[in-house]
């Protein structure tokens, strides 16, 4: 469960946002553990959550260390998205649709 205070602050950024008003400490929240756990609940429901990008990391192995890890690396400045596998899937009129296959990692992100 996220913390009180990380809730209210997700909750106030709709309408800080209609507003127009600048939105300050987002970075922060990305310090909270349980809202990477959220964000790794909400994304491994998807059918394509196990499919991988360019690299092997899928959302499958997920851990708390693997989060303490990302946010160490945006904190620091070190983080760096992998490239987009693109592939192409059909429509029904024929023509060819880009699908872009992010990592897991990237997905979290």
């Amino acid at each position: 469960m996220l913390p009180d205070r990380a809730i209210k602050r997700l909750q106030a950024l709709p309408d800080i946002s209609k507003e127009g008003k600048r939105i300050n400490g987002l970075f922060r929240l990305m310090e909270v553990p349980e809202l990477w756990l959220q964000a790794y609940a909400n994304i491994n429901a998807n059918k394509g959550a196990m499919t991988p990008g360019v690299g092997p990391v899928t959302m499958d192995g997920f851990s708390t260390e693997r989060a303490m890890n990302l946010i160490e690396l945006l904190k620091d400045g070190r983080y760096r998205p992998n490239p987009v596998r693109r592939t192409y899937v059909p429509k029904p009129n024929g023509k060819m649709r880009p699908l872009g296959m992010p990592s897991g990692d990237d997905k979290l992100v």
